[in-house]
């Protein structure tokens, strides 16, 4: 426990050091039978620091991010697409990630760095109001995904990173997986979810695999898919009963099926330095790609 906690000490000191500047983009998608192309693109943040995490509305109408104002701390941030405005959604002492919809559909769930360091999952109501834990006796959380309103898929801060299934109800933990990816994406059955973890026979080769795979209601591989190295974040949406994966490679987007007769490389050089997080709008037409910033704003 002793060294689980000079882990967490030193994990917030060296973080805000760490970070890099990034940026929001977003752009329109349009996916054709045998393309796909990224256009109109705009920085919705657009200023110097970190801004992370987007996330879209289930209606949406808009985006949670996870932005450092003041070199102290994150906050979550919402943009409305219509008015292109951006506020504040979140306003505390602690540091809030990784910003959910939570099943209920009244509420956030969010990665909360407490005052002790501690990593524990919190909910803020989408109407405002007082946070509130949602599990007080599970920590070490770096990401989350909820599986339905009683369990959620959580990467642990662990080394490497692991893998567990949380039970509400029990508060009780299960290892799942190891040697994880920070990205885990709900798979549109609304009962499993997508990871990505390095069982693969090279070293830094990252496999997508669905929790539910042989149970897909979906047309997709009977295989778990290889990515290319240095591919840590990607995202799924369905066109026309296909699942297109989008997958950030240093500078390009990478877009493909599961069949691979569509793959596609997208340069996004020109936005920025690397691309990480990829976020899809709920009915496929725009996405939210962060991209760490260029020098110059």
């Amino acid at each position: 426990m002793k060294k689980l906690l000079l882990y967490f000490t030193l994990f917030t000191q060296t973080l805000f050091a760490q970070l890099p500047n990034t940026d929001i983009w977003l752009l329109d998608i349009t996916v054709m039978k045998d393309s796909v192309s990224l256009t109109n693109p705009v920085n919705i943040t657009n200023r110097p620091g970190y801004d992370n995490q987007p996330t879209f509305s289930p209606d949406g109408k808009y985006i949670l991010f996870t932005s450092i104002r003041d070199e102290k701390q994150s906050d979550i941030y919402k943009y409305d697409l219509n008015t292109k405005q951006t506020t504040q959604f979140t306003k505390t002492e602690t540091s809030e990630y990784s910003a959910t919809f939570m099943p209920d559909g009244k509420n956030i769930s969010v990665v909360m760095v407490e005052p002790d360091s501690t990593q524990r999952l919190w909910k803020f109501p989408l109407k405002g109001g007082k946070p509130s834990l949602i599990m007080d006796k599970v920590d070490s959380i770096g990401y989350h995904c909820w599986i339905n309103k009683d369990s959620l898929a959580l990467v642990m801060i662990t080394e490497p990173s692991t893998l567990s299934i949380a039970d509400l109800r029990t508060q009780k933990i299960k290892l799942f997986a190891e040697n994880v990816s920070r990205c885990i994406i709900p798979s549109s059955e609304k009962h499993g979810f997508w990871y990505m973890d390095k069982s693969g026979q090279q070293k830094d080769e990252w496999i997508l695999k669905n929790s539910l795979i042989r149970y897909s209601s979906i047309e997709v591989s009977a295989e778990p898919i290889k990515l290319p190295e240095d591919t840590q974040d990607y995202n799924l949406h369905t066109y026309n009963k296909r699942q297109i994966i989008f997958a950030g490679i240093k500078t390009e987007m990478l877009c493909t099926d599961f069949t691979q007769s569509l793959y596609s490389h997208i340069p996004l050089g020109k936005l920025g330095m690397k691309i990480s997080r990829v976020a899809i709008s709920p009915d496929g037409s725009k996405m939210a790609v962060v991209m760490e910033s260029l020098d110059a704003h």
